[in-house]
C-alpha cells in the first residue's frame, strides 16, 4: 500500500488517514487529497472497503447498546453527585472530632447540656483566704 501526502493528485479510490481514522473517497483519477502536505494517506484497495463495511457496521451494532447505557449512567451519576457530595460532607462533619489546635482536654471534653455550677462568692472568698494563707510566710 502506497502512502499520499495531502494535497496530492492521486488516482479514483479510497484513501484512509491512519492518525485520524478518516476515509476519503476520490471520484475521478487527478482528485486532490484534502488537507496540507503533513497529512499522510494511504490507499486502500476497493475490496477491502467492500468487505470492511459488514464488518464495522456490526461492530457499530454491537457496541451501541453499552454507548446507550453508558450515556444514561453517566447522566444519573451528574444528577445524583451533588446529593452524595452534600451527604458526604454530613457524614464527615458527624463523624471528625471537634479538635481545637492548642486546647487539651486530658479529662475529656467539657459537657455542652449543663450549666456550670454555680458559686456563691462565700465559697471564693473563703478559698482566696485559704490560698492567701498558705502563701503568706509564717512568722
Amino acid at each position: 500500500m502506497a502512502t499520499y501526502a495531502g494535497g496530492t493528485a492521486v488516482k479514483r479510490g479510497y484513501y484512509i488517514d491512519a492518525r485520524k481514522f478518516e476515509l476519503v473517497s476520490i471520484q475521478q483519477d487527478g482528485g486532490m487529497l484534502p488537507r496540507g502536505a503533513e497529512t499522510r494517506w494511504l490507499r486502500v484497495p476497493t475490496l477491502l472497503v467492500i468487505a470492511m463495511a459488514p464488518a464495522l457496521g456490526g461492530l457499530f451494532v454491537v457496541t451501541l447498546p453499552f454507548v446507550g447505557f453508558g450515556v444514561v449512567v453517566c447522566e444519573i451519576a451528574k444528577r445524583l453527585a451533588p446529593g452524595a457530595k452534600v451527604s458526604a460532607r454530613e457524614i464527615a462533619a458527624t463523624v471528625a472530632p471537634a479538635w481545637v489546635p492548642g486546647e487539651a482536654h486530658l479529662a475529656g471534653a467539657p459537657a455542652k447540656d449543663e450549666p456550670a455550677p454555680a458559686t456563691s462568692d462565700e465559697e471564693v472568698d473563703a478559698l482566696a483566704r485559704e490560698i492567701e494563707a498558705k502563701r503568706s510566710p509564717k512568722s
